[in-house]
Formats: C-alpha cells, structure tokens, sequence
C-alpha cells in the first residue's frame, strides 16, 4: 500500500490529537487523584478524635489561670472563652493568694459529655481545713489548647472570694452557674456542686 502525502498528513494530524487527549486525561486524573487524597487527608484530620489529657496536664491549666507573672495572652487561654472576659483572672489570682486556696487534679481523667471535653475531680483545700472534692469539674479542649470550662471557672472563683468580688461574667445574666444546692459548713466555706448538664440532670460521660 502506497501512502500519499495528504493521508500521512492526516494520520500525523489524528496521532498528535490522540496523544494531547491522552495527555489531558492523564493530567485530569493526576489532578482528579491529588484532590481526593487531600479530602482524604483532611476527612481524617477532622475525625481525628482528641486524646484525653493527664492530670499533670490540667494542673498546669489551673495553676497557670491563676499566675499573676503570666502575661494576659497566656491567662485567657486556660478558661474557656476567656478572651471576653480578662478581668477573671486577675480575681482568680487575688483570690488564690488571699485565701491561699490550692486545686489540684487528681485521678482519674475521664471523657466528658462531649466530644473534645474531659471531666476530673478537683481537690480544693485552703489553710488549716479538709481537703474538699470538687466531682465532674469540666474542661474543654479549645483551638489546640485544655481549658477549664467557664461555668466552672466561675464556681471555683465564687467559693473563694467574697460576694462583691465576683466578677460581672459570673453573676447573673454573664454565665449560667451550676444551681445552688452547696450547704454552708464551717466558717461560711461552701461545698463545690457537682456539674450539671443544662437539664440539670447528671449524664454518663461519653465513650
């Protein structure tokens, strides 16, 4: 068979087309992969489930809110959301070395009612009085950080200052404070509520 100029001519045209599809399919596929293993990847950051903290850890949560030598910067990130409200630090740190108030975490570290929370029993003591647990106090894990969670930041203040000290965000209409069922003991100290859920009902922590 004899091949004339124009029907090379159009079989060098229809193999060139041939090979540029290919080369687009193979592009769109390499495009198509590289896309869904970045869905995937991030699917499976997002799902990844956070590991509960350590005793050690949350004591550090603790001990930090209530340092005066920490910068502001650092303070607010112990409690949760506490960005809007600084001015509980400072009361949370007159009131440590007013009363000389100790809270220390103790085992064991349980998951919370929800997901990204964690609930351990809180020992308070001051000078010269038994140790008072405090059950189910909650902290939440916040943009990469633990945090006492607000509701029980304002529980821990409002059983270590006086009335008049108690900051504005745990007073009525700031944050919702656990109902009032502590009795008063020796001196005027109250007993520190267990947590609630907004039903004021105690559920089973998550699994």
């Amino acid at each position: 068979m004899k091949f004339t100029k124009t029907s090379i001519a159009a079989a060098t045209v229809g193999l060139a087309l041939t090979l540029a599809a290919c080369s687009d399919d193979a592009d769109n596929a390499g495009t198509a992969a590289e896309s869904t293993k970045k869905a995937e990847s991030s699917t499976s950051a997002k799902a990844a489930p956070v590991e509960l903290p350590t005793k050690e850890v949350l004591n550090d949560v603790l001990q930090r809110a209530a340092d005066p030598n920490l910068p502001a910067e650092e303070r607010v990130l112990t409690v949760e959301g506490g960005e809007e409200f600084p001015e509980l630090f400072d009361t949370m740190a007159a009131a440590k070395m007013e009363s000389g108030a100790e809270f220390n975490v103790v085992d064991p570290v349980l998951p919370g009612y929800t997901e990204g929370s964690a609930l351990a029993t809180v020992a308070y003591s001051l000078p010269e009085r038994e140790v008072q647990p405090a059950d189910n106090v909650e902290f939440i894990h916040q943009d990469g950080h633990w945090k006492l969670s607000r509701e029980w930041a304002c529980v821990l203040v409002t059983n270590t200052v006086e009335p008049e000290q108690v900051p504005a965000v745990c007073m009525d209409g700031g944050v919702e404070v656990p109902p009032n069922e502590a009795e008063v003991i020796d001196e005027g100290h109250q007993e520190l509520p267990e947590a609630h859920n907004e039903h004021g009902e105690h559920p089973a922590p998550a699994q």
